[in-house]
């Protein structure tokens, strides 16, 4: 018996006929148009928030392009999709970016080469909460003691174990999902926990936690950072003035939110999106404030660790921007 799909795939010539008048009657840029797809995070992050606003500027500016928002599980489940072309640009985070495409730490042996920058955002901090009335004062002090590292099979989790494991300090680890972490710092069975959060507006998990218990979070050590970078030189640290928990100065341990995608984006395509995002920051910044006023080129330039697109670096270029030689890609000198 003939199935449906057999039925439909036999074109009579004058079906033909008809679909290629349809074809021809569309406008030119409906014919050229590029079908993308963009791996996010879940829709119950602001950064979810932030794509779809970038995907609903690209589509109403750019005409041969089409932009789908596919929510994911995040960045690690984005290089996933990016490797195996489900998505065309994704976003991930710097430096777990480098570390794909270097195939270092968990990636160890297995690079994606082919990875690129798009463009950097926002930081991420990782906040190392504990009890303020506990004997725990800086990393070293978490040793054998019970801690949450962040959620289980997290990238903040994983985060926590290597910068422990380089300084030689090894929790009792209370391995967990984030929920739980908070429950079990509210009931005492834990003296801590680490969260990724914004390093400057409050994180609602942490606000959740010192309802219950009054907090302290650990800053990073001019000496623990040095510990910690000779292990991972590609780690970030930052210094802020204070932090939304009125913690005065103090380094954080940083990722900044980062746009990844690979080569296979055509060069001309990659460099008319960069083009529109960063003419239209503020535009964006209607939906996600927290990028209002950001150079992304310098921001770019300056947290990047993985090369750029070539069609990225070609507009840097025509700006008027020096380019580091880490972040140039080969495909463009060679053009």
């Amino acid at each position: 018996m003939t199935t449906p799909a057999t039925h439909l795939s036999r074109k009579t010539p004058l079906a033909a006929g008809i679909g290629a008048a349809l074809l021809l009657s569309l406008p030119l840029g409906a014919q050229a148009q590029t079908q993308l797809s963009v791996g996010t995070t879940s829709q119950a992050s602001s950064l979810y928030a932030y794509f779809v606003a970038v995907s609903q500027l690209l589509n109403s500016e750019l005409d041969d392009v089409n932009h789908s928002v596919l929510e994911t599980g995040g960045g690690l489940d984005n290089s996933r999709r990016l490797r195996d072309g489900q998505v065309d640009w994704a976003m991930m985070a710097e430096p777990d970016l480098f570390e794909y495409y270097k195939g270092l730490g968990p990636f160890e042996g297995d690079p994606s080469p082919n990875f690129r920058t798009f463009w950097v955002t926002t930081p991420l901090a990782y906040l190392t909460v504990v009890d303020a009335n506990s004997d725990v004062t800086s990393y070293s002090d978490l040793d054998g003691v019970a801690f949450n590292g962040g959620g289980r099979g997290s990238g903040t989790e994983r985060a926590t174990f290597e910068a422990m494991e380089a300084m030689g300090v090894e929790p009792n680890w209370f391995r967990t999902g984030m929920s739980d972490a908070i429950t079990a710092f509210q009931d005492r069975r834990v003296v801590g926990f680490t969260k990724a959060g914004p390093p400057n507006a409050p994180d609602s998990a942490i606000m959740d936690a010192e309802t219950t218990r009054d907090i302290r979070i650990l800053g990073w050590s001019d000496e623990e950072i040095e510990q910690v970078q000779a292990e991972y030189p590609h780690f970030d640290f930052m210094h802020v003035d204070d932090t939304p928990y009125d913690t005065g100065p103090m380094n954080l341990r940083v990722v900044f939110i980062t746009v990844g995608t690979t080569t296979d984006l055509p060069e001309d395509t990659a460099y008319d999106i960069f083009k529109t995002v960063v003419e239209n920051v503020d535009t964006v910044a209607e939906s996600y404030s927290a990028i209002q006023g950001l150079d992304i080129i310098e921001q770019t330039l300056e947290r990047g660790q993985t090369p750029l697109h070539a069609g990225v670096a070609r507009y840097i270029l025509e700006q008027g921007y020096e380019i580091p030689e880490h972040l140039m890609p080969d495909e463009l000198e060679e053009g």
